[in-house]
C-alpha cells in the first residue's frame, strides 16, 4: 500500500465500526479504553479520535490527548492488512509536524526478547524520533476488574520531566485519584 497520501482527520460515523475492529484487534483488553468512550467523545474533551487515511480510505486510528505542553498518543493502530508499508511512520511525522514543537508521549510494553513484537514496536518508535524514558511507569486500569500494566514511557523529548507527566496521565487519562 502506498503511503504517499496519508492524512489524519476526524473519524466519520460511517467509519466507527471499521475503526473499532482495528482497535480491538490491535490492543489487549487491559490496554484498551472502552470503545464507547472513544467513539462518543464530546467536542470539548481533551481526547481526540483521528482516522488514519490512505488515499482517502480509513486504514487505522490514533487517539490523542492534547495537554498543552505535550500531546499524549494513547492508541495508534493500522489495519493488519496495511501494516509494514510506512503508514505508522507517516502518521508520526504528521503528528510531530502538527504539534508546533511540543513533545509527543506514548506508552509501550517493555521490550522483551521473548516477545519479539515488543522489541519491534520500541525500535519502530526509536526510528521515528522517540526516546525511552528511564522511569518506572505503571498504567492504571481502564476499568474495574482490569489489572494495572507495567509499561514504559517514550517521548520525542528525552528530557521531559516525569513527575508532572505521570501525574497528568494518571489523573486525566485514567481518572485515578492522586
Amino acid at each position: 500500500m502506498s503511503t504517499t497520501a496519508i492524512s489524519l482527520r476526524a473519524a466519520s460515523a460511517m467509519e466507527l465500526d471499521k475503526l473499532e475492529h482495528i482497535y480491538l484487534e490491535a490492543f489487549p483488553p487491559e490496554e484498551r479504553r472502552p470503545w464507547e468512550q472513544i467513539a462518543a467523545t464530546p467536542s470539548d474533551s481533551l481526547l481526540r479520535l483521528h482516522a488514519i487515511c490512505c488515499n482517502g480510505d480509513a486504514v487505522g486510528l490514533i487517539t490523542t490527548w492534547d495537554f498543552g505542553t505535550f500531546v499524549y498518543v494513547e492508541h495508534l493502530a493500522v489495519d493488519i492488512s496495511c501494516r509494514g508499508g510506512g503508514i505508522g511512520a507517516a502518521v508520526l511525522t504528521c503528528m510531530k509536524a502538527g504539534t508546533a514543537g511540543r513533545p509527543l508521549v506514548l506508552e509501550v510494553e517493555p521490550p522483551c526478547e521473548l516477545q519479539p513484537d515488543t522489541v519491534r514496536r520500541v525500535n519502530f518508535y526509536k526510528r521515528n524520533g522517540f526516546h525511552m524514558l528511564p522511569h518506572d511507569y505503571v498504567q492504571p486500569p481502564y476499568s474495574a476488574g482490569l489489572p494495572e500494566v507495567e509499561l514504559k514511557l517514550m517521548s520525542t523529548d528525552p528530557e521531559i520531566p516525569p513527575e508532572p507527566l505521570i501525574s497528568l496521565l494518571h489523573s486525566k487519562v485514567y481518572n485515578k485519584k492522586i
